[in-house]
């Protein structure tokens, strides 16, 4: 059986219209097309759907009980198409969007705020993870887009570059080492209490060479899962910290300063996943366009 959308409308308007003619013309059709498309419908059925005179038509027993069907098959392909019409049209939709907790707590709300004023129907949802979450969620398709740092991935994602800055250090306000100039060595962290992320991050293995080549311990004085914790007990005075320049032009605090660190400067690179053999959908790619343009003005 081989029922089509065409036959289904052309037989539900004849019957809304009371005949041929006005369905014809509502459908943008001759007479004799509708007239055809109706007949080939109760062919394929096999039994007929309209007794035909010259001057009405009336529905057969078989012809009223298919009618709810046919009007229920149509309603539920035009609210298919309009679902889908509002998706392309980003008029709705959902994204979800894995990022750090930092990133999640200082960047994206603004983010996201100047996103909803242009797309209010779209929902946003944040999932904060660590680096190798964030991988897994954005591989297995539960997230759209995945934002932080990877250095290293064990699967296969599309990336893009969207932040590049160079390390520094947050240390509390009043302390000798935030008044003496916008710019340290790196040397110049011997005998700091230092607060370090924990191991199992790739942060720690990109800071720790460093502080070891200027004969800076590498043991950490505290030891903290996430880089907000490590800025917090920066503010509180316990220690310095070590961070990308980001986070020092985010965290707008008056107990912590920000010094880039020198000789040498290092960059870290904050990109932008997603799966290589997946499209994202409509709503994903506005959210990436917002999130391209506010990392450009960072």
């Amino acid at each position: 059986m081989n029922v089509t959308l065409r036959q289904l409308r052309a037989f539900v308007e004849v019957v809304r219209c009371a005949g041929f003619t006005a369905a014809a013309r509502k459908l943008h059709l001759t007479q004799s097309a509708t007239s055809l498309l109706v007949r080939e419908l109760e062919s394929q059925l096999g039994l007929p759907l309209v007794d035909r005179t010259t001057r009405q038509i009336a529905l057969t027993d078989a012809g009223r009980e298919f009618l709810d069907s046919a009007e229920r098959i149509l309603a539920d392909v035009e609210h298919a198409v309009a679902n889908t019409q509002d998706l392309v049209q980003k008029r709705r939709g959902r994204v979800t969007v894995a990022t750090t907790p930092f990133l999640a707590g200082n960047f994206l709300p603004e983010v996201i705020a100047r996103f909803q004023e242009s797309h209010p129907a779209i929902t946003v949802r944040v999932a904060d993870l660590s680096t190798e979450q964030i991988v897994r969620v954005v591989d297995s398709g539960d997230a759209d887009i995945g934002f932080g740092v990877f250095p290293q991935m064990d699967v296969a994602l599309e990336r893009a570059v969207m932040l590049r800055h160079s390390l520094g250090v947050m240390v509390p306000s009043g302390w000798p080492l935030a008044q003496r100039r916008r710019r340290l060595n790196w040397a110049d962290l011997e005998g700091q209490p230092l607060i370090g992320l924990a191991t199992a991050g790739g942060f720690r293995s990109l800071v720790d060479p460093l502080l070891h080549r200027e004969g800076v311990p590498r043991v950490p004085r505290f030891e903290v899962g996430h880089m907000s914790t490590a800025v917090g007990m920066v503010e509180a005075g316990l220690g310095v910290t070590v961070v990308p320049a980001y986070v020092g032009a985010l965290v707008r605090s008056t107990r912590a300063r920000f010094r880039e660190l020198h000789e040498p400067v290092v960059h870290r690179h904050v990109e932008l996943v997603w799966r290589a053999a997946r499209s994202l959908s409509p709503g994903a790619e506005a959210f990436r366009a917002c999130l391209v343009e506010r990392c450009k003005q960072l």
